[in-house]
């Protein structure tokens, strides 16, 4: 099998080496800016020319231009691999629709997950359970962040730096720490597994730049570890979908999740919950993950969304408890119950609530902090 190869970055170059050691799996060509190898090019065309390329895989990241690859390389009838979460995310059913026109694959296994096989597990537990709900830590970056803060020390700040300078955030981390990676995670993992396509601009996203030392220390005094967290599950024809901060009892199998470690679950009617951890991103994690993509359509695998993918309206969950963190002056709603002072802020952890009202007041106020007090 022959690959035509676009971009070789981090997760690209790591691709071209894993590929290496495959029998009967070569890489023919490779589109990249910068040549330093023989068989590189700064043109799709002379790949898609190239008749004995039968698979394009897209390294490339970022929505332009690969959306135009990938319909130019569907077009053109090779199967497409992707680890692109932007790209499924935004144009994933029109991509397949076009792939089945055209009679080939287009699999994405490393968009969620990076090196864990989580989306292609996922679309095989589909056929043969109901799956009623997924979520997870299933971004590295605020994960390290997190946990840096809680057992270290590190004030937002620093752990961002720290992460940077590891090459686990981005100069620009707004997509990380916003929680906007996770989202889009969040959209493939219930489209694979639920048959549900979500819009992105309806799920409410809550992330983790507002963390201050003061919701560490209160996470630590009360048994709770900081994670960001996803979540969706059935409800009805809707699905009850959100990305926010959680506050993770210490026994629960979230707060074991250190680094920039992931953890990706689903439950099915009749398998229960499974949990799938390991390395969500990373060079030789995610060209695995890529490569498995590559075999199994050599096996005959062909699509990783389910035939029928309507899309499908957001509800905010049900109830539920949170950790609250105000300016001192702000006064708490009377929702909120009783508070204590932390420093300039004043802390609560509430009853239950509907999840709208402490959004608004989030929106209100930008110095308000809060996090879903999560169960064990």
């Amino acid at each position: 099998m022959k690959i035509g190869l676009l971009g070789m970055g981090t997760v690209g170059g790591g691709v071209r080496e894993l590929a290496e050691r495959l029998p009967d799996v070569k890489i023919a060509r490779i589109l990249e800016r910068v040549h330093t190898r023989p068989e590189m090019t700064n043109h799709i065309e002379d790949i898609l020319r190239d008749d004995s390329i039968s698979l394009i895989v897209e390294t490339m990241g970022g929505l332009h231009p690969a959306y135009e690859f990938a319909v130019q390389s569907l077009e053109s009838g090779r199967h497409f691999v992707t680890a692109n979460k932007l790209l499924v995310s935004a144009y994933g059913r029109e991509l397949q629709a076009l792939a089945r026109r055209r009679g080939v694959g287009f699999l994405f296994g490393a968009a969620c997950g990076g090196g864990i096989p989580y989306l292609s597990n996922l679309a095989a537990a589909r056929e043969g359970d109901h799956i009623l709900r997924v979520g997870g830590i299933l971004n590295g970056t605020t994960n390290y962040m997190l946990d840096a803060m809680q057992t270290r020390g590190l004030d937002y700040a620093a752990a961002l730096r720290e992460a940077q300078a590891l090459g686990y955030a981005e100069q620009d981390p707004t997509s990380d720490v916003e929680g906007l990676d996770t989202l889009r995670k969040l959209i493939l993992a219930v489209a694979v597994g639920m048959r549900r396509w979500l819009r992105e601009g309806d799920i409410p996203v809550h992330g983790i730049s507002g963390v201050l030392p003061q919701d560490i220390a209160w996470a630590q005094e009360h048994g709770f570890a900081l994670r960001l967290c996803a979540f969706g599950a059935e409800q009805g024809e809707q699905i009850s979908a959100c990305v926010e901060p959680a506050m993770c009892p210490l026994a629960s199998s979230e707060a074991s999740v250190t680094g920039n470690l992931n953890q990706a679950w689903y439950e099915g009617a009749g398998c229960g919950t499974l949990r799938f951890g390991g390395q969500g991103a990373g060079r030789y994690p995610t060209a695995a993950n890529v490569l498995r993509d590559v075999l199994a359509l050599r096996e005959g695998a062909r699509y990783m969304l389910p035939d029928d993918c309507p899309d499908a309206g957001v509800r905010l969950m049900d109830a539920q408890r949170y950790y609250l963190r105000l300016p001192i002056g702000m006064p708490l709603p009377e929702w909120a119950g009783a508070g204590c002072d932390a420093g300039e802020y004043r802390v609560a952890a509430t009853g239950p609530v509907p999840p709208q009202a402490v959004y608004a007041l989030a929106s209100e106020n930008k110095n308000v902090f809060f996090a879903r007090l999560q169960k064990e």
